[in-house]
């Protein structure tokens, strides 16, 4: 049973203030027990070379892909315990939350509206995220584990696109009036799904989104 309306909000950059997977990635691959590892060198090099590739004009679904190979032979459980540790460090620095949207997420849960975080991220660095804020349901990208190791085989990709599939097939048969729903975005490729709802919010100052936001009359969240 659908609750009085849904939430839709991507994670990085909106709720949260940086890209989950880049931040995680440059502590477990630094300052964990992991980084002493013989193997962890190579993956340094080939986390550099990604972050180096990651330019305006490149293929993000092609990055992505390249991104979870590099998790390939990393345990899922060590994964699993180093991100409680650094999502904590990051909270108690209070550097987490883009305070405009978390507020406005937390107000709508307590008028009983259903939140579906969307990312292109994972569950296993996204999983404490989402417990301390209470979202309902989290629609991302899925990886592939084998004997407690992750194989570096993307199972789902949610990015682009993406995003609007694993909604809609979230919400198939489910009778949800998308005009009374929300959705919450920083980045243009979140349009696919801010689109269909009848009060989508654009978060943060990227020209483009700005620019969308008032040919469309999009209500506009700072940042800061």
């Amino acid at each position: 049973m659908s609750k009085n309306y849904i939430v839709f909000s991507d994670i990085d950059e909106t709720l949260i203030r940086f890209k989950s997977m880049i931040t995680f990635m440059d502590y477990f691959l630094y300052k964990t027990p992991y980084a002493s590892r013989p193997e962890a060198d190579q993956k340094r090099k080939e986390f550099q070379a990604i972050n180096e590739a990651n330019t305006p004009t490149a293929d993000r679904a092609a990055l992505n892909k390249r991104f979870y190979e590099m998790f390939a032979g990393i345990s899922q459980a060590e994964l699993q315990a180093a991100a409680k540790v650094w999502l904590q460090e990051v909270m108690d620095r209070g550097d987490l939350f883009v305070s405009s949207a978390y507020s406005e997420q937390k107000e709508h849960k307590s008028r009983g509206a259903e939140l579906v975080l969307v990312s292109g991220s994972f569950k296993d660095i996204l999983g404490p995220i989402c417990s301390y804020v209470g979202a309902d349901r989290l629609l991302c990208s899925e990886l592939e584990v084998k004997d407690g190791l992750y194989t570096g085989t993307l199972l789902q990709q949610v990015i682009g696109d993406g995003k609007w599939e694993v909604i809609s097939r979230y919400i198939a048969g489910k009778g949800i009036q998308l005009d009374a729903c929300y959705a919450y975005g920083d980045h243009v490729s979140d349009i696919c799904f801010m689109e269909k709802v009848g009060n989508p919010v654009v978060v943060g100052d990227s020209p483009a989104m700005l620019k969308v936001a008032r040919e469309r009359s999009w209500r506009v969240l700072s940042a800061n």
